[in-house]
């Protein structure tokens, strides 16, 4: 079972997302980045575990723009399926995250339900 990323830099936020993929029945072990350039040291170890990856836009370093423009470059990640959960909700920013990543799997603007997060991760991987 792949495992699943979430690039947060908000902890509060990152908490509120593992919760809302635990209690909809997601069995995935979930690895946690504070920003994009931890994420990039996860994937750099644990690349071929990743099955998706969730990530927030705005964040200290590398940016989630930056994080998914440089996923995108890499031939053992760019398949992994990426999903943005942004306050950065506008037609030109998703229309720029489409540009950086061209699998981007979903867009989720904050503030998001967790339904709507659910549908989003459930139409992407399937619940084990």
């Amino acid at each position: 079972m792949k495992k699943i990323m979430v690039v947060e830099d908000s902890s509060v936020q990152r908490k509120i997302i593992v919760k809302i993929i635990q209690e909809a029945g997601f069995k995935n072990e979930i690895l946690e980045a504070g920003d994009g350039n931890i994420a990039i040291d996860i994937l750099s170890e644990h690349y071929s575990e990743v099955g998706l990856i969730l990530c927030d836009w705005n964040m200290p370093n590398i940016n989630g723009l930056e994080f998914i423009r440089a996923a995108a470059n890499v031939p053992a990640v760019k398949g992994i399926p990426i999903i943005m959960v942004t306050t950065e909700g506008t037609d030109e920013k998703i229309s720029e995250a489409k540009k950086a990543h061209p699998n981007l799997a979903g867009y989720i603007p904050k503030p998001f339900t967790p339904q709507k997060l659910r549908e989003v991760i459930d139409s992407v991987i399937p619940k084990n």
